[in-house]
């Protein structure tokens, strides 16, 4: 358990159940060995990093977790781990890391830590096959490189609107990636100032001319909702509650900013 803690805190990974299983060592070896990496082709394997890596470990007891990594340019990725019980959700842990290749070694680190932690790493085919030691054991960590869903939808979208108090409200849908996403407003008050209320997470796809959402709500057997929705250029329409379709802009897209949440 003391060493399922350390990696929890130093890689930012939520639950319990995440890092409880433990893959075959000769496995990892074989992987390594055909492929040497040295400093001068490490472009190379960031092109093949880039992209969605997926992975689905089981533990002790009827836990099982479901990741999804996404690797983008300049030593940025996300990374979302949801642990059931049975049909409950129990964990849920997601945000940006930090990479680096250097000398051979992926450096890697959550976002609201400074130190790094450097892992053996082996891409072999559709096989990405991480490696590295706590306490004196050697974890080992294996993904397979996953199609993504559709994009068009990813960006953070606003729609503004007064709430029973008289006080302007931004609702934002963030769709973080083709798949996950978080709802909050930005209330603001007589003053100007101004404050977010977070509401939830979800877990989406889109089918046909709807978005099918799972909030994401740990303790629950999750449950689904869909909303029909139309995408024209920077503007994204929700027929929510009434049926009365509400627009939100694209405020990033439309004054050219990267997104990246």
């Amino acid at each position: 358990m003391k060493k399922i803690t350390y990696l929890l805190m130093v890689l930012a990974v939520a639950f319990i159940a995440v890092s409880c299983e433990k893959e075959p060592l000769q496995q990892f070896n074989e992987s390594r060995s055909q492929q040497e990496v040295v400093p001068e082709a490490e472009d190379a394997v960031l092109e093949q990093l880039y992209g969605l890596w997926t992975r689905v470990s089981e533990s002790e007891g009827s836990y099982k977790s479901m990741w999804e990594w996404r690797f983008y340019e300049d030593g940025y990725s996300l990374r979302h781990i949801e642990t059931y019980e049975g049909d409950r959700l129990m964990g849920l842990n997601g945000g940006r890391i930090d990479y680096k290749l250097e000398n051979g070694k992926l450096y890697i680190k959550s976002y609201h830590y400074d130190e790094w932690t450097a892992w053996d790493y082996a891409i072999i085919g559709d096989t990405l096959t991480l490696s590295t030691e706590s306490d004196g054991e050697r974890v080992v960590w294996t993904f397979v490189r996953t199609e993504d869903a559709n994009d068009k939808l990813v960006g953070c979208w606003d729609a503004p609107y007064t709430n029973g108090n008289g006080n302007r409200v931004e609702r934002h849908y963030q769709f973080h990636t083709p798949t996950y996403g978080s709802v909050y407003d930005m209330v603001y008050d007589g003053s100007g100032s101004s404050k977010v209320n977070f509401l939830y997470e979800f877990r989406y796809r889109i089918e046909g001319d709807k978005i099918v959402f799972k909030r994401l709500n740990t303790g629950y057997a999750l449950t689904e909702y869909s909303i029909a929705y139309r995408l024209a250029g920077t503007k994204l329409y929700l027929s929510e509650g009434n049926g009365d379709e509400t627009m939100y802009s694209n405020f990033y897209e439309e004054n050219n900013i990267p997104f990246r949440p």
